[in-house]
């Protein structure tokens, strides 16, 4: 019976395993259902976040490019506004400089008014004068025509008298004065011809003013012409430039030496001059070479390149170029370069206007100093191995160099003849040598600059 029992309970403890079997697999297996389908949307889940964030990175990009442009036209707007200004700026002052040159001369106008109106009156009153005695004439012409018509037939010797005693009833009556009175009798004394011949002698001595009034009828008085309206003298406004280097022709003979030199590096530059360029190309306006570089700091133009444009150097061989097409014409033109070594910056102004400007030109570079500065011509070498093809022909007036960052308004200023900004470290004063047929000239103001 014990066995039989055992036997009892050990079936009934494997039907109980079997359930617990069966329900355990049913439980894992619903687990396992539940854990692929979570498996499965965790997947789709990281899919649709891995799309989403790829899409959020394009927008991103796109946002952030878009605020780059939007950025950068802003930049530019207010860049363009600012030059704008000083176009406007430039255009006021030119105007205010118009209107005052055209007051000057229409008081000058008014001034010559009052003498164009007395001369006008007086040569009235002149005319209706020489009216008067041409009336007079055309008489005494008609008169003697018809003496001479009426004397044709008769002899030769006696019509001339007739006609002689005819002008001499006219001639006298007015009386006559002394000094003639002796001159007749000194004729009659002098001479044995006949006494016809003294009468013509006396109606030609009183035909003869007669004669030049007529003839005087055609010329206008000297006191009655009109004044000439002349245009008052303008006066000379750009009077800071102190003096002026005259280079007359292509030689390499011809240049200027500066003694004084740059005593520190240099991290920001502005040069300044007017030229007058008597060539078809600029040629070297300044020369700045050290010991390990010839071409550390130049400006120049040469005649075997572009004619049109000139090389801004600094540390060469990095260079910008520089329009000059303009400043090709003969006259006077004021150029500025700026140029800072802070986000390598310059700024190219001619005549007060912004030609063009740039950045990254020598980002963070020093100039050194101790070099040789030369006007006119172009170093190969310290201080020689010039080329004539890169000499310099013109005028240089007012030049100046700072080792600073001229403002634009200070450029306007000092193109105006408003003044020389402070703090310049080279000028045509410290010019040490000429050399060839330079000329260092005073003239305080450009218009005496010739």
């Amino acid at each position: 019976m014990t066995s039989t029992h055992l036997q009892r309970i050990g079936k009934n403890h494997n039907v109980t395993n079997n359930v617990d079997f069966k329900f355990l697999s049913q439980q894992f297996e619903r687990i396992s259902r539940e854990l692929r389908s979570f498996r499965e949307m965790t997947e789709h889940s990281l899919n649709s976040l891995k799309s989403w964030t790829k899409s959020l990175q394009k927008k991103t990009n796109r946002l952030h490019s878009s605020l780059s442009n939007m950025t950068r036209a802003l930049w530019q707007n207010n860049h363009h506004n600012l030059r704008e200004i000083h176009k406007q700026r430039a255009a006021l002052t030119d105007l205010s400089h118009k209107i005052q040159k055209q007051q000057s001369q229409i008081d000058s106008l008014e001034s010559l008014k009052d003498q164009v109106q007395d001369g006008m009156q007086d040569l009235q009153t002149s005319l209706k004068k020489h009216q008067t005695r041409i009336m007079k004439l055309e008489s005494q012409i008609q008169e003697l025509l018809k003496i001479i018509s009426t004397s044709k037939a008769e002899d030769p010797f006696n019509s001339i008298r007739k006609q002689h005693g005819v002008l001499m009833r006219h001639v006298q009556t007015q009386p006559k004065s002394r000094e003639h009175r002796i001159r007749e009798r000194l004729l009659l004394r002098s001479t044995k011809q006949p006494q016809t011949t003294i009468r013509e002698r006396q109606w030609q001595s009183t035909t003869q003013p007669t004669v030049q009034a007529h003839e005087e009828l055609f010329q206008l008085p000297l006191r009655h012409k009109i004044p000439h309206v002349q245009s008052p003298k303008e006066e000379a406004k750009i009077c800071n430039v102190g003096s002026m280097l005259l280079f007359p022709s292509t030689s390499t003979e011809n240049y200027a030496i500066f003694q004084k030199t740059f005593q520190t590096g240099i991290h920001e530059l502005s040069i300044c001059t007017w030229l007058k360029v008597d060539a078809k190309y600029v040629g070297t306006i300044f020369s700045y070479a050290t010991e390990n570089n010839d071409n550390m700091l130049v400006l120049y133009g040469h005649n075997s390149g572009k004619l049109g444009l000139m090389d801004f150097v600094i540390g060469d061989p990095t260079y910008r170029e520089l329009p000059s097409q303009n400043i090709l014409d003969g006259e006077w033109h004021h150029l500025c370069i700026i140029w800072s070594s802070i986000e390598g910056r310059f700024w190219y102004y001619l005549d007060r206007h912004l030609i063009s400007n740039g950045s990254k030109f020598q980002k963070g570079y020093e100039i050194p100093p101790g070099g040789f500065v030369v006007l006119g011509q172009e170093q190969d070498s310290l201080g020689g191995d010039f080329d004539v093809a890169e000499a310099f022909v013109g005028r240089l007036a007012g030049f100046a160099l700072w080792t600073r960052t001229l403002s634009p308004v200070e450029v306007s200023g000092l193109a105006d003849g408003k003044g020389v900004p402070q703090g310049a470290v080279l000028s045509l004063d410290d010019v040490d040598q000429m050399s060839g047929s330079v000329q260092h000239i005073t003239c305080e103001c450009l218009e005496h600059c010739v």
